[in-house]
């Protein structure tokens, strides 16, 4: 599960969490993380935190291998990471600012999706990605 410091990625840990599910989370915020971990385990549940950024493709291979290590498998990657980038009307967002919207929204869904389906899975069981993005518009 990414983007699970805060928002739709917290509060979705911690249902699929309540609903018996075994959980990775990674976010780039170590503190918030931990906290939802501890809030996990204390209502019985089984999670493990690894932090990151979801554009490093080394952060995806990772939270894979995780789930392997640690709950035997995947079942669901639930890629939620996101952010809006810079704001304003389209002549004065900077290419810098585009690159890493793209970067964050799409490269980091596309890793999650490429190491889910990496081969650790046989073809009959291989896990399910769900993409979200929560999105605000703004008109130029």
């Amino acid at each position: 599960m990414t983007g699970a410091s805060s928002g739709i990625g917290y509060a979705t840990a911690r249902l699929f969490a309540r609903e018996g599910a075994n959980v990775v989370v990674t976010a780039r915020r170590v503190d918030a993380l931990n906290t939802l971990v501890a809030e996990i385990e204390a209502e019985g549940g089984r999670a493990v935190a690894l932090a990151g950024d979801i554009r490093d493709e080394t952060l995806a291979h990772a939270l894979v291998e995780t789930a392997f290590r640690h709950f035997g498998g995947l079942d669901i990657a639930f890629n939620n990471a996101g952010t809006n980038g810079e704001m304003g009307p389209t002549p004065g967002v900077s290419l810098a600012g585009w690159n890493e919207a793209l970067a964050v929204n799409l490269t980091g869904a596309f890793l999650g999706a490429k190491y889910v389906w990496s081969g650790r899975a046989s073809q009959d069981d291989v896990g399910r990605v769900t993409n979200v993005r929560a999105a605000s518009m703004y008109s130029a």
